[in-house]
């Protein structure tokens, strides 16, 4: 059988392209009239005495968001071709609410000297409920030492990047990643220290590793329909996983050491780790490789 991957890339970048090339113009060179760029900083002070509920709404653009230095301001810097796009910032002190939306006028209309940035600083002693929503663009996140309490992101094409790379100061009560067209790299997300995660990858390649200082119970559901996945299971603690295939159009990869009980798979410290990891795959069209580190 020739290897699904070579089959499927030329599909997913003409599916790409043909969607979401005309709008997106990801990191083009700004423009060479300053007047056309519009530059903003924007502090927020925000409450630590009550749940920071952040939402952001982003039509096309670069994404950067992480963790801030401040315990209790978050921090907003843009910059954007005034003539394509339009910002709000709605901050509600008493509520604790903060919203950002990044609007794109005339999705169609081309520009070679776009410039669309959004970076976003989190305050570190605020607890946080996040509700992103990214159309296009590409997305890095940086969200470790921070004390995030429920985050769902949905992003409908472009590059992803979501890393953990230190332990969530408070336990997640839900993880929701869902990618439709392009690239995702999910990584240390076992250091989200979520109860429940449901991923969900569309068309492209998508890498989750669950690496991390995990809960003692964890359990997560990872929906796939077409591309390339490589899921990274925890070091320490023990996983109880089970993969359902899309007829012969699914090849999986599992690791040589897991043990079969019926329609599961289990590693050899799975209920003496002293966590126990719980893993659900739905696998579509493609490849799918399960790693232990």
């Amino acid at each position: 059988m020739q290897n699904l991957k070579s089959l499927l890339r030329p599909a997913l970048i003409f599916i790409f392209s043909a969607l979401f090339s005309p709008p997106l113009l990801v990191a083009a060179p700004q423009s060479d009239d300053p007047r056309d760029t519009e530059k903003l900083d924007k502090t927020f002070k925000v409450r630590t005495d009550r749940d920071l509920r952040f939402r952001l709404d982003v039509d096309a653009g670069e994404v950067r968001v992480s963790r801030g230095q401040s315990e209790d301001q978050a921090v907003v810097h843009l910059a954007y071709t005034k003539k394509l796009f339009r910002h709000v910032f709605h901050f509600n002190e008493q509520e604790n609410y903060l919203e950002i939306r990044f609007d794109k006028d005339g999705w169609f209309d081309h520009d070679d000297h776009m410039t669309a940035e959004l970076e976003i600083e989190l305050p570190r002693d605020a607890t946080v409920r996040a509700d992103c929503k990214i159309k296009a663009g590409e997305v890095e996140m940086q969200l470790g030492g921070l004390r995030v309490a429920d985050f769902t992101m949905t992003v409908t094409a472009g590059e992803v990047s979501i890393d953990f790379d230190q332990p969530n100061r408070v336990e997640m009560e839900a993880l929701t990643l869902h990618t439709r067209i392009g690239e995702s790299r999910f990584r240390h997300l076992g250091n989200a220290r979520f109860r429940d995660a449901n991923i969900n990858g569309g068309i492209g390649e998508m890498t989750i590793d669950f690496s991390g200082a995990m809960l003692a119970t964890a359990a997560a559901e990872v929906d796939l329909d077409i591309g390339e996945t490589v899921i990274v299971l925890p070091h320490d603690a023990g996983a109880k996983l089970s993969v359902s295939k899309f007829l012969f159009l699914s090849q999986i990869d599992m690791p040589f050491d897991l043990r079969k009980d019926g329609r599961y798979y289990y590693t050899d410290n799975y209920g003496k780790a002293g966590q126990d990891f719980e893993l659900r795959v739905s696998s579509g069209i493609g490849e799918l490789r399960i790693e232990r580190p």
